[in-house]
């Protein structure tokens, strides 16, 4: 299959993907890396940095759009520079953008497929060197300043012999408060706002019905990604959020492994979707407005 080339954010050799009306669009020169999903010829719903455009000189850059990452978080392990040119290969109708090793033999890599009205990024991680790694595939989506994030709450059940024990974390960073009003914790979904606000916060949960959304001028970003229940980073998150100064993440987690020399991760697969319209700001319908999404 040939591949579809333009030039976008400063980069060269860039893949676009086409479903309908819907565009995604990786760069080939660093990465992996997610630099565009939208609408054909509309706005991008993910941020793309002004400043890092370009950038392939071997150096740490945020660049934004969609990354993997690998978790528990780790100054030194989970910020290693992806400033490199990634080895792009096609089976089929999947297409998979390779990264080369790190600095702890780790190498990452995602694969996109076109599915339903969407897209399929398949993630893994593959441990390269001659010691075990513990982690987690954490897949990190920067989001267009100005929307709101939103997960749905665990379904409420009444108190009985069948609810003894608890079926979702809340979880907090150091700098989150949960008294900051770009939070909305209702009793369908909880909501994070991005704001002008240049003060962090950060939350943490498991997401049992395994799916985001972050609604933006006009147009609804989908997420869906896995939900087994088994040992996940930060307290047991299988989703995360973060934002200060407009920009907000939208992050799902994989489980954390041992990999041996040699072995790579379970494919840890996030669908994409982009629905007109928004999000029901009332709390009383997100409930119902989750289920149709789905």
């Amino acid at each position: 299959m040939a591949l579809q080339i333009t030039h976008f954010a400063g980069f060269d050799n860039c893949v676009v993907f086409q479903n309908g009306d819907l565009q995604l669009i990786v760069t080939t020169e660093v990465g992996p890396r997610i630099l565009f999903f939208g609408f054909k010829d509309q706005e991008n719903v993910l941020l793309v940095k002004k400043e890092h455009e370009g950038l392939k000189d071997g150096l740490y850059h945020s660049y934004g759009g969609h990354r993997l990452w690998v978790a528990p978080e780790d100054r030194r392990k989970t910020y290693t520079p992806d400033s490199y040119p990634v080895e792009v290969t096609t089976r089929g109708i999947t297409t998979t953008f390779l990264s080369p090793k790190d600095e702890f033999h780790v190498q990452k890599s995602f694969s996109i497929t076109v599915a339903g009205n969407g897209f399929q990024i398949d993630h893994h991680i593959q441990n390269l060197g001659v010691y075990n790694v513990e982690l987690a595939p954490w897949a990190v989506t920067v989001m267009r300043p100005g929307g709101r994030c939103l997960v749905p709450q665990h379904p409420l059940t009444p108190q009985g012999d069948q609810t003894l024990l608890p079926v979702q974390p809340i979880v907090l960073w150091s700098y989150s408060n949960m008294s900051d009003t770009r939070f909305a914790w209702g009793e369908n979904a909880i909501q994070l706002n991005s704001t002008n606000n240049p003060d962090p916060t950060k939350f943490g949960t498991f997401v049992s019905q395994g799916i985001a959304a972050y609604s933006n001028n006009g147009v609804t970003f989908v997420k869906r990604f896995p939900a087994e229940r088994g040992q996940y980073p930060d307290g047991g998150c299988n989703f995360e959020s973060y934002t200060r100064n407009g920009m907000l993440e939208v992050e799902s987690l994989g489980q954390i492994e041992v990999l041996r020399p040699g072995e790579t991760s379970k494919t840890h697969t996030e669908l994409w979707n982009l629905v007109e319209g928004e999000a029901p700001l009332n709390d009383s319908e997100l409930r119902e407005w989750f289920n149709q999404v789905v």
